[in-house]
């Protein structure tokens, strides 16, 4: 059996979905189909339930996958080892990344990573959605906040500061916030995706303090809140590497300084491997030297603080 069909049968069973198992793969959905269809004429049975609508595994199909699965994680494993033993870095790098990072520092910095291993192909996808690496086909991916417990390895990047914020037009028009209960009467704006959940949370002299944000504006991207707040809609809670660049201008006031917020991390994780492929290692230690301390990036999120 021709072992590139492997990818494409565990994705399907994985997903049990031919659209979904298509997207991580990078193929398209009739290339997906036309795959199981050939495995499945060699083999001269069914595999899965195909309908319009759903895709099941048959019982035969349930158990030659789990053997499947093994065989390939065992040859993914061998090409692992046996790039150790090369001077080369290459085949495919997959990494997803936060739309508002991914696009303002680390699609900024790549190109350097290509230019020092220019055998190796990387296919970065931005999603502020939290992706499964080892479903969708991921080497790695950036994360930030409160990272979730699981199997994956976590290296840290930087601290990731962040701090409510409004225009000086805003402000001039309806007065600065002095404490947390005061943000109920402002138009506090919302990012859908906060790792930590939609409560603002502060702190002052060990008290805890919380907010609901409540307003005319909801987004699932930083860069969407930054524009409608520079635009005087509203107040919105936005990390440093956005308003450090978005800010040009400097219209944005920090707010409640007076309070601390938590703070979170940028991480890079990648599944744990026995051997950890080298285009993984290589790639993560290229992020630690761009984001880790001491890097240009440290400065630039320092000199706001």
């Amino acid at each position: 059996m021709d072992m590139n069909a492997f990818p494409v049968l565990i994705a399907v069973a994985d997903s049990l979905s031919l659209t979904k198992a298509a997207n991580s793969l990078n193929m398209t959905k009739s290339a997906v189909s036309k795959t199981i269809q050939i495995v499945e004429d060699k083999l001269g049975i069914k595999l899965f339930h195909r309908t319009t609508r759903t895709v099941s595994l048959t019982e035969a199909g349930a158990v030659y996958i789990r053997y499947i699965r093994q065989s390939y994680q065992f040859a993914v494993m061998a090409d692992d080892i046996a790039a150790k033993f090369s001077d080369k870095i290459t085949g495919t790098l997959r990494v997803s990344a936060p739309m508002s990072f991914g696009t303002l520092h680390l699609a900024k910095v790549l190109p350097q990573f290509m230019q020092r291993y220019p055998e190796l192909n990387v296919e970065l996808s931005f999603n502020d959605k939290v992706v499964d690496l080892i479903s969708e086909g991921y080497d790695l991916a950036i994360r930030i906040g409160a990272l979730p417990d699981s199997s994956l390895i976590a290296r840290k990047l930087s601290p990731c500061h962040s701090r409510l914020y409004a225009s000086k037009s805003y402000l001039a028009k309806y007065g600065s916030p002095q404490k947390v209960a005061d943000l109920k009467g402002y138009n506090c704006l919302c990012y859908s995706f906060y790792q930590a959940g939609q409560e603002w949370v502060f702190y002052q002299k060990g008290k805890k303090y919380s907010h609901i944000p409540k307003g005319s504006f909801r987004a699932n991207n930083s860069q969407a809140l930054i524009q409608a707040v520079l635009a005087d809609i509203g107040i919105a809670l936005l990390p440093y590497f956005i308003t450090a660049i978005g800010d040009s201008n400097h219209q944005l006031v920090p707010l409640l300084g007076n309070y601390q917020l938590p703070e979170h991390n940028i991480y890079a994780v990648y599944p744990a491997k026995e051997y950890l492929p080298r285009k993984v290692s290589a790639f993560t230690e290229f992020l630690i030297e761009q984001f880790g301390t001491g890097s240009q990036y440290q400065k630039l999120i320092e000199g706001i603080s």
